[in-house]
């Protein structure tokens, strides 16, 4: 049995005042008052009406996003059969950095820990220093598959902690984890009272046959926060926005924080991010097709330099193991002057990741051929270089 996890708000969100719209009423009273009401006390500052913008910057509705919402918790049900409750469990906002900044600042006082995946992108941290909260990474190597087990969560800093990060697909090595895997940690995080945020971004590109999410695991909406992005999950072209799912404290609580710093999305993303489902197959199947094509182009480029991926290899991401666990920055940076191919050095992830480093596989097919054409230069140089040192 997973008991509800405590959420405690940050001791910041009791110091802030209300905003202006708090002290209004929040719908018209047409029942109690029968005038016509006008409303001479919200601040609207006049537009020409020609000039389209207020139809595009202005704040979506509450009526766009209730409708923007039934079709996330359709889409949601759809694909890993479990209802949500459209008005009180999803929160909509910027990208997903904007929403870690948002959860962090709306629970994490100074001094309480974070647990962060070590490698793992570098959001998480910066969210929870923000916040001026400490955060403890939890390694993550290649013996066990780039996976957070039990034995490396469990124990005083779990205990200590106050929320973990999970991503899966894990950006950077692409590992995604299993239900029962997913189960475990969901377990454990109840036992030690852990808020657990599972940034699922990449989900739609992973190599699980059976989609999973925590609200579809028994006692999974007890403990635990769920973000998507409209652009991967969807395949939507902008990536500027995303959504969470939660339960209704938590989803409450972040819409407190967002409407004290005025964020929220408009009537144009609102529209967009509807006519992404239209499209979603569509779109994410010409996507996979991209990260396929560029991978198998990648490989080669690999097999040229001499680098070995990791074992994990879904999503868009490629992650190479440096021979002899050599420094990534200083690879990188020979890489470019080299041949001017960039990748992303593995320390960028953490202390983890060194040793490793990280292709996209995001790009045009072209660039990818060019860079397998380039690639057999690096080796030519570095023979050329060492003979005239001899």
């Amino acid at each position: 049995m997973i008991r509800k996890v405590v959420l405690e708000k940050a001791d910041r969100l009791y110091h802030i005042p209300p905003v202006i719209d708090e002290f209004l009423p929040k719908k018209p009273r047409h029942k109690i008052i029968r005038h016509e009401i006008l409303d001479l006390a919200r601040f609207k500052w006049p537009v020409p009406e020609d000039s389209g913008a207020v139809d595009q910057i202005a704040e979506a509705t509450p009526e766009e996003l209730a409708e923007l919402a039934e079709k996330v918790a359709e889409w949601y049900q759809n694909r890993f059969g479990a209802r949500i409750k459209p008005a009180k469990e999803i929160f909509f906002n910027g990208g997903i950095r904007r929403v870690l900044n948002l959860f962090a600042l709306t629970y994490f006082n100074p001094g309480d820990i974070a647990l962060i995946p070590d490698p793992g992108i570098w959001h998480y941290r910066a969210a929870a220093s923000i916040a001026s909260a400490e955060t403890l990474p939890y390694h993550l190597n290649e013996r066990n598959r780039f996976k957070p087990t039990l034995d490396i969560l469990s124990g005083n800093q779990a205990r200590l902690a106050k929320a973990l990060f999970i991503n899966s697909p894990h950006n950077p090595t692409g590992t995604a984890l299993s239900r029962d895997e997913l189960s475990e940690i969901l377990i454990m995080a109840g036992k030690n009272n852990l808020i657990l945020i599972l940034d699922q971004a990449f989900e739609r590109f992973s190599d699980e046959a059976h989609p999973v999410s925590l609200f579809g695991i028994p006692g999974g909406r007890k403990v635990s926060l769920e973000i998507y992005s409209f652009a991967y999950n969807l395949g939507m072209a902008l990536p500027s926005f995303s959504f969470a799912i939660g339960q209704p404290t938590m989803i409450s609580a972040l819409r407190q924080t967002a409407r004290v710093f005025g964020m929220g999305i408009n009537r144009s993303q609102a529209r967009l991010a509807m006519s992404a489902f239209e499209m979603e197959p569509e779109r994410i199947d010409n996507l996979k097709t991209r990260f396929r094509q560029n991978r198998e182009i990648v490989d080669a480029i690999c097999t040229k330099l001499r680098l070995e991926p990791a074992v994990n290899r879904p999503g868009p991401f490629y992650w190479v193991r440096l021979p002899g666990r050599k420094q990534s920055r200083r690879f990188c940076r020979k890489l470019y002057l080299r041949t001017g191919i960039q990748a992303v050095p593995g320390i960028a992830f953490g202390e983890n990741g060194e040793g490793y480093i990280r292709f996209s596989l995001t790009g045009e097919k072209e660039v990818y051929q060019k860079g397998l054409e380039i690639a057999g230069k690096f080796f030519v140089t570095s023979i050329e270089r060492n003979s005239t040192d001899g």
